[in-house]
């Protein structure tokens, strides 16, 4: 059966989408059936967050950019979303695809939906099982709202299972974000970062917080820094400073608590997974982050008390601490480790995209399309 051309709306918003919008959109190129229409919801408008990731991974430049401003999360998704909604209403997309569990995801999702459009999420059924994370409200919202849902470890389907959704939505097709590591392993060796800060290779830990919960909390934020500090006086720390962090650190009055680190501007994307390779290890709260320590084999120290990602602890590097000074002894033990192997979680590999555009293709055969 040969397929009509179907035009299909791509919702990106924060770095995370960036980074896994460049291996689908490579991918792209060998399927001309579909007609991507690109909106960047202009979640993250700094040049460091977000043009950066389109220019040097060659991303196609946005077909529109919204433009939600200031405002507390709740006021930027609610004008995303209606900005969203009326665009949807009169391009009238056969779909739209989400990634991930950011705000414009939610925007994006709930807006899809109110125009009767299909919704595809491209990495769904995680879960942290923890509600006073955002992001984990966001999941749950977007992947009962979904027609396709596509999954990158088993735990995420076992989590929409249990949560009746059919079986036949569910897709499970491993970590897009792991395969743009190895699509861009090249340039990502051409980085002159260690050089341009003046660090040595295997001298020094990664830091990065940046997430809501923890710094939208004084106490969590002090928490953190106090961690970072004394695992600083046995090995240097180097920290790209997220513009939402510094902008707490400034409110809070804490603007010179982490004067002893080796503070840096936001990077791109080539330069932080250089940094990232060549660290003794990693402490952070991102999610995307412990998925990249382990594939890579870097040892990760994630300061939450749960994880949506239980595979990369099972199987990769990454270890749960809570934030809590007592712990640093323990995280600068596992992030001396050296013991951990690369690329050895199943599904994350080179495919992953074209396991994607496989089930696409099914679906909207199937669909009539």
């Amino acid at each position: 059966m040969t397929l009509n051309k179907v035009r299909i709306a791509v919702i990106l918003g924060a770095r995370p989408n960036f980074v896994k919008a460049a291996a689908f959109f490579k991918e792209a190129k060998s399927h001309p059936t579909f007609d991507f229409f690109i909106i960047h919801t202009g979640q993250h408008f700094d040049k460091e967050m977000s043009e950066i990731f389109f220019n040097e991974m060659g991303i196609p430049k946005p077909d529109i950019n919204l433009e939600p401003k200031e405002g507390l999360h709740t006021e930027k998704i609610g004008k995303i979303f209606s900005e969203l909604r009326e665009l949807f209403a009169k391009e009238k997309f056969d779909a739209v695809i989400v990634f991930g569990d950011v705000n414009s995801t939610l925007a994006g999702g709930i807006a899809s939906v109110k125009n009767g459009t299909t919704l595809i999420h491209i990495e769904s059924g995680l879960r942290s099982h923890d509600r006073r994370m955002p992001e984990e409200i966001n999941r749950v919202i977007v992947d009962h709202l979904s027609d396709l849902l596509f999954t990158t470890e088993p735990s995420a389907n076992e989590n929409l299972l249990k949560e009746g959704i059919s079986n036949e939505k569910i897709k499970y097709v491993g970590n897009i974000l792991t395969e743009n590591i190895d699509i861009f392993w090249e340039k990502i060796n051409l980085s002159t970062i260690l050089k341009k800060i003046n660090i040595e290779r295997k001298k020094f830990i990664l830091a990065t917080f940046h997430r809501q919960e923890n710094i939208d909390s004084v106490d969590k934020i002090k928490g953190i820094i106090d961690i970072l500090n004394e695992i600083n006086k046995n090995i240097m720390v180097v920290l790209p400073l997220h513009p939402g962090t510094k902008k707490k650190l400034i409110e809070y009055g804490l603007g010179d608590s982490l004067n002893n680190l080796k503070i840096i501007e936001p990077l791109g994307y080539f330069d932080f997974l250089m940094l990232i390779s060549e660290s003794r290890g990693v402490i952070t709260d991102s999610g995307g982050i412990q998925e990249e320590t382990s594939y890579l084999g870097i040892p990760c120290a994630t300061i939450r008390d749960n994880t949506e990602r239980p595979i990369t602890v099972e199987k990769g590097s990454n270890r749960l601490f809570p934030i809590n000074l007592n712990e640093v002894s323990e995280i600068i033990k596992h992030l001396n480790s050296t013991d951990f192997k690369p690329r050895n979680i199943p599904l994350w590999d080179k495919d992953v995209t074209k396991r994607i555009f496989e089930e696409l293709n099914k679906f909207f055969i199937n669909y009539g399309k």
